[in-house]
């Protein structure tokens, strides 16, 4: 079955003018955003994304990217194929922000697609363990320090008499792009035409039953994998679900998502993605942001300390001895959890 790479090859000849904005494009953008562009010129002048793009390969190899995680790497591979398509390698990109303080991991930039559109993209978590950490982080935090960021970003660069402006990003990024649209300047809101949450975290109850959430609902796109986890976490009510090449952990690479045509192709959820939310749901009902945060924080501060760095690294035997005897430490309730994250990728991985 056809993916993103494929659609790309097929339609790369077709400017936007000529083949408007979907969905499939913005796996591409969501996806081009894991790369670290720091050390290119980005932001001089109107550089295009060939330009930086090809600045970025001579400095970079795939293997060197790689081992950073599958995104990193599959977001290597996507521009190696944009910059060589006409309907990517010109557009303009810009506005571009690398932060990754001690407490925040926060990236975004903009491309150019014509005279009257942008697509605005935000940087997500891989499968690293400090990125689930994040992910988990957004059950008792709110707002996160990324999130003030994307906000402000948005309200900086979507302008009245601008073009007019998509909004997206996969895993985390798709959160940042649903928060800040959320929270930016109402009388700009109307500029924006798409939010896409690409398999990334809803909301806590609080936000998910507020004012914010139900202004931009008209406009919000959440697309999951028929096998999602990431996207499952806290509050969701709006699913675009997509099939998956992949049953497990790996699905939420943006890359397995199949693609007919110009468009993904749809399929229903799972069964161990619907349970996946209901314990989701259940364990946030019966624990309040405090409660979240300890129990949250020693699971991972276990699982770090176990020199476990990404979700793969679970299922090394040595790891998982590890792992199970230095959570004999933790209390009943983070003890389960540790367990209960473990299932949830091993059962996905069958």
């Amino acid at each position: 079955m056809a993916n993103a790479y494929d659609y790309v090859a097929k339609f790369g000849k077709l400017k936007f003018e000529q083949k408007p904005f979907n969905e499939v494009d913005n796996l591409v953008f969501s996806l081009l955003t894991y790369l670290d562009f720091s050390g290119t010129r980005i932001n001089e002048n109107t550089r295009t994304l060939e330009e930086v793009g090809r600045e970025y390969l001579a400095k970079h190899t795939y293997k060197e990217v790689a081992k950073l995680g599958i995104a990193m790497g599959t977001a290597y591979e996507m521009l190696q194929k944009v910059v060589d398509q006409d309907r990517y390698r010109r557009l303009v990109v810009s506005d571009y922000i690398y932060d990754t303080a001690s407490n925040k991991q926060f990236c975004v930039m903009t491309f150019h697609l014509t005279k009257n559109l942008d697509y605005i993209a935000f940087e997500g978590t891989d499968q690293l363990i400090s990125g689930w950490r994040e992910d988990f982080e957004l059950a008792w935090s709110f707002p996160v320090p990324s999130h003030i960021e994307a906000v402000k970003y948005l309200n900086d660069h979507v302008h009245l008499f601008g073009p007019n402006v998509i909004i997206g990003g996969h895993s985390k990024g798709g959160n940042l792009a649903l928060v800040g649209a959320m929270y930016m300047k109402p009388h700009k809101l109307w500029k924006v035409k798409a939010i896409y949450n690409n398999d990334g975290p809803g909301l806590r109850k609080k936000e998910f039953e507020s004012r914010e959430y139900d202004r931009i609902k008209p406009k919000y796109i959440h697309i999951v994998p028929h096998c999602s986890i990431v996207g499952m976490m806290m509050r969701n009510d709006i699913y675009k679900v997509v099939k998956s090449e992949r049953e497990d952990i790996v699905g939420h690479s943006l890359v397995t998502w199949e693609v007919v045509d110009d468009h993904l192709r749809h399929a229903v959820r799972s069964e161990h993605s619907k349970e996946i939310e209901r314990r989701l749901w259940q364990w946030l009902d019966d624990h309040n942001d405090e409660e979240r945060r300890k129990v949250t924080e020693a699971v991972f501060n276990t699982i770090e300390g176990c020199d476990i760095l990404d979700t793969m690294a679970l299922f090394k035997f040595k790891n998982m001895v590890k792992l199970f005897r230095q959570s004999k430490e933790l209390d009943k309730e983070s003890k389960d959890l540790v367990i209960g994250l473990f299932k949830m990728v091993a059962v996905g991985k069958r």
